[in-house]
């Protein structure tokens, strides 16, 4: 596992899903980690735990990441080094059903509430020597999901973000990388797939066409995440890591359950190369 002995860090959306998977990987590891969340409830769960500093907080509000400093200069004794951009909401609809609020509210937490974290830790990562930050986006970054107009747009630009931020500062010793989960067995997940009309279906559906013939568990992305902090990737910024069970490697990936007979699926195919090369021939 990455060390990151004697840093600290600093988790958005820390307290459940990926973000709890990445604070408590980040903890293991070594770091001090500044669990950034604003449900109070699940906060209260990680209170006591050994690395882990829970700080409730919106990551839109200025105040906020007044504290995360606060905190970890007089708390900590030091400044973060470490960060990863998390939190994030959806709302559901196409361009013409979300409202304007809708708007405001996921551009503000997915997109702003991550440029806030990063002007407010940038500066001291700088005068550190360095650091390193990865900001979470999504397979909707590279491809659209109906129904999540707002939510792909706000993806697509965590994306560039990580881009930009990594060839501006690359020379301040800060790296930048974007992590791009797929379909993750996360409570946010569990709550949308309760809303649909026959959930066992989806679930089906979802899970078959990952070609791992799985949902990613929030360790798969926050094991990635912790590597791409530490030192051993030194030599990685401006990267775009899919975590999403190879859904983005195929265009239209099947099991053999969903083709039926793949051995004879495959003596068809073979047959037809076969005609195919006589032809030519």
């Amino acid at each position: 596992m990455a060390s990151h002995d004697g840093k600290i860090a600093v988790v958005t959306g820390g307290a459940s899903g990926i973000g709890l998977a990445t604070v408590e990987v980040l903890a293991q590891s070594g770091a001090l980690v500044i669990a950034v969340d604003r449900d109070e409830e699940r906060l209260v769960d990680l209170a006591g735990r050994e690395g882990i500093y829970p700080l409730y907080g919106d990551v839109t509000d200025a105040d906020t990441w007044d504290q995360v400093v606060s905190m970890a200069k007089n708390d900590l004794g030091g400044v973060p080094t470490l960060f990863v951009s998390n939190a994030a909401i959806v709302a559901v609809g196409s361009i013409l059903e979300l409202t304007d609020e809708d708007w405001h509210q996921v551009l503000g937490v997915n997109l702003m509430g991550s440029v806030y974290g990063v002007r407010a830790l940038l500066p001291d990562m700088i005068e550190a020597g360095g650091g390193s930050i990865v900001l979470i986006g999504s397979i909707d970054a590279h491809m659209a999901e109906q129904g999540l107009a707002a939510y792909c747009a706000s993806k697509g630009a965590i994306l560039q973000l990580s881009k930009v931020l990594a060839v501006d500062h690359a020379r301040q010793g800060v790296r930048v990388n974007c992590v791009c989960p797929g379909v993750t067995d996360t409570p946010l997940f569990r709550y949308h797939l309760s809303k649909a009309d026959d959930p066992e279906s989806v679930l089906s559906m979802r899970t078959d066409r990952n070609p791992l013939g799985r949902l990613l568990a929030p360790e798969d992305v926050a094991r990635t995440v912790n590597f791409l902090l530490s030192d051993e990737a030194a030599g990685i910024t401006g990267a775009l890591v899919p975590v999403d069970a190879g859904l983005s490697t195929s265009f239209d990936f099947r099991s053999g359950e969903a083709w039926g007979d793949m051995a004879g699926f495959d003596r068809v195919r073979k047959k037809e190369r076969a005609a195919l090369i006589n032809h030519w021939e």
